[in-house]
């Protein structure tokens, strides 16, 4: 086989399709079949064009010596002209002649698969034409930040954020499958949670096979009765059955629909009553729009309107406002948002490097290291004091806020204004701002404490970034610049910081554990003792409740926890409650 027709990693990070690009292949493989999309390119939001669903790949299907034509089998006509030619016969030959007619050769292939026995077949099919194979990570989809907890599925996250993408959020998606499940959004793009349950054939399966008087009710017979129950004079399940097959369905078409309702009913007050602001960039789903997917995602659709879609008998309910539809396609489309939003990101950084030095100059940055503040916080601010160009490429001088100096590419400068416009400047308990009260362009004072700038300077700062990262890899402290006495000679690395012992337990525990513990706080020169009573993270941010033993109540950030953990550990011996 032709080298030049493997697949990229599928290990390599996403990278988007290009402005070029105007023929992207999307698959998701679900539990019994692959479902596939061709999209439009980047001018078009990635949107789909066409979909099709497939049997998974058998081992024999890339055991043989002809993968190339069980690919071509698995695609429709359109795909198999783009990829081969029109009225071509499948090769690796023809692949290769019809990629170089193309702007850009490769294929850009993104999957989504909890399956990785398909994902490795589809892989291997894909070998054998010029293509860039991307398997999808769940942090592309949702950040820890934004809730995704690590064992969460990426078709569950995949499913959130195609919603999210059509009708913006909050976002509310029910998935029908082998199992049934549903994920949700709040209004600010942070994912709420969800459930994961046996799907509706998984209940009516585990029933017949678990007990011998109860009959095994298959595919046909569940959406006969679903389609009589909803024909012109059609019949709801009753609640009170008088055959086994009907009571059955009736109960497990009750229990879905009882627990949707109250799923949705608990997602309008939680999601649509939060004081979190709308998230920026994104569509509000004003319409309050509940999306089911997954095979069995009409039946869901169906019992999660008013009155259950007639498919089970209804008493008077809960008057609850939204609207309930169903959209099969859920992951291609989420694949399609996240390549929106790294196609834009890849913009903004061109617009970005394209600024002038004078837009530069005088704003604010932030970077995380590896080494912490007495507070817990390891995230450094700092101003942008100097642009200068050493051997053709222009470096960015930052000066944080603790005196320390750095040297940046473009690239690594862009990272540090997304950082800072997330996070801002660090604020004391007043909410004033902390830090450096410089703002704005340096003054000529700043730029003369600065290190003067050798014209060997960056190639000492390599060489010593390349040693860091060999030598130190946990932690790589900010480094100082080369000054005029040490000419020739690499810069000494900034002693690191010592990490607080309380703050780094703070930060690597469960916040739960923290409750029944003791704390000291002072005030105005007295300590007073008090108990950690709870944790609470219903709402953001989250925090420790406080009960001093005076009766007074207080609600502690993670930074007042580690102060009040940190008193306590000077002055507890003298708490009365100890003593006692």
């Amino acid at each position: 086989m032709s080298t030049e027709a493997n697949v990229a990693s599928s290990s390599s990070p996403l990278i988007p399709p290009s402005d070029q690009e105007e023929y992207i292949l999307t698959i998701s493989s679900g539990n019994t079949h692959l479902h596939w999309a061709t999209h439009h390119g980047v001018m078009d939001d990635f949107n789909p064009k066409i979909f099709w669903r497939t049997p998974h790949i058998h081992e024999d299907d890339v055991t043989g010596d002809n993968l190339v034509a069980v690919l071509s089998r698995l695609i429709p006509d359109d795909t198999h002209d783009y990829i081969f030619g029109k009225d071509e016969e499948a090769s690796i030959e023809a692949a290769l002649r019809q990629s170089k007619l193309r702007a850009v050769p490769t294929l850009g292939v993104y999957v989504v698969s909890t399956n990785r026995t398909q994902a490795q077949r589809i892989e291997k099919l894909l070998q054998t034409i010029p293509s860039r194979f991307h398997l999808m990570q769940g942090d592309e989809f949702f950040s820890k930040k934004e809730g995704r907890y690590d064992d969460m599925g990426t078709d569950r996250l995949a499913t959130l954020a195609g919603a999210a993408h059509m009708h913006g959020h909050p976002a509310l998606v029910f998935d029908g499958g082998t199992a049934t499940t549903y994920s949700a959004t709040d209004c600010a793009g942070n994912i709420l949670g969800g459930g994961i349950g046996p799907g509706l054939h998984s209940k009516l399966e585990s029933m017949a096979q678990n007990a011998d008087a109860l009959p095994n009710i298959s595919r046909k017979d569940v959406e006969d009765r679903v389609r009589s129950a909803c024909a012109e004079g059609g019949k709801p399940l009753p609640t009170f059955a008088t055959n086994t097959q009907e009571a059955m369905l009736g109960d497990v078409f009750q229990e879905l629909a009882l627990k949707g309702r109250n799923v949705i009913g608990h997602w309008l007050q939680k999601a649509y009553n939060s004081s979190k602001p709308h998230k920026a960039g994104w569509k509000l789903n004003t319409e309050k729009k509940v999306l089911c997917t997954g095979g069995d995602g009409e039946i869901l659709q169906l019992l999660l309107q008013p009155h259950s879609g007639g498919l089970i008998e209804a008493v008077a309910e809960e008057d609850l406002e939204y609207e309930v539809e169903v959209s099969k396609h859920l992951i291609h489309y989420g694949i399609a948002a996240v390549l929106c939003k790294q196609a834009k990101l890849q913009q903004k950084k061109k617009e970005f490097g394209n600024k002038g030095d004078e837009d530069h100059v005088g704003k604010r940055v932030a970077k995380v290291f590896d080494v912490e503040t007495d507070d817990g916080d390891n995230i450094y601010r700092g101003t942008v004091v100097e642009v200068f160009e050493v051997d053709g490429k222009k470096e960015y001088r930052i000066k944080y806020d603790d005196g320390d100096v750095e040297d940046v590419y473009v690239e690594t400068l862009f990272d540090m204004y997304e950082l800072y416009a997330a996070h801002g400047d660090k604020t004391d308990k007043n909410g004033k701002t902390k830090g450096s009260a410089k703002r704005g362009r340096p003054s000529k004072a700043d730029l003369d404490d600065m290190p003067a700038i050798k014209s060997n300077a960056p190639k000492k700062t390599e060489k010593k970034e390349k040693k860091t990262k060999k030598e130190k890899p946990a932690k790589s402290p900010k480094e100082k610049k080369v000054s005029d006495d040490d000419e020739g000679a690499a810069a000494p690395a900034k002693k690191a910081k010592t990490i607080d012992p309380i703050a780094a337990m703070v930060n690597s525990s469960q916040p739960k554990s923290f409750v029944r513990q003791r704390v000291a706080k002072d005030f105005d020169g007295e300590t007073y003792y008090g108990t950690v009573m709870e944790y609470d993270d219903n709402e953001e941010p989250a925090f420790w409740h406080i009960q001093y033993d005076d009766g007074d109540e207080e609600d502690y950030s993670k930074k007042d926890l580690i102060k009040a953990l940190k008193l306590y550990k000077a002055v507890g011996k003298e708490d009365p409650c100890a003593k006692g």
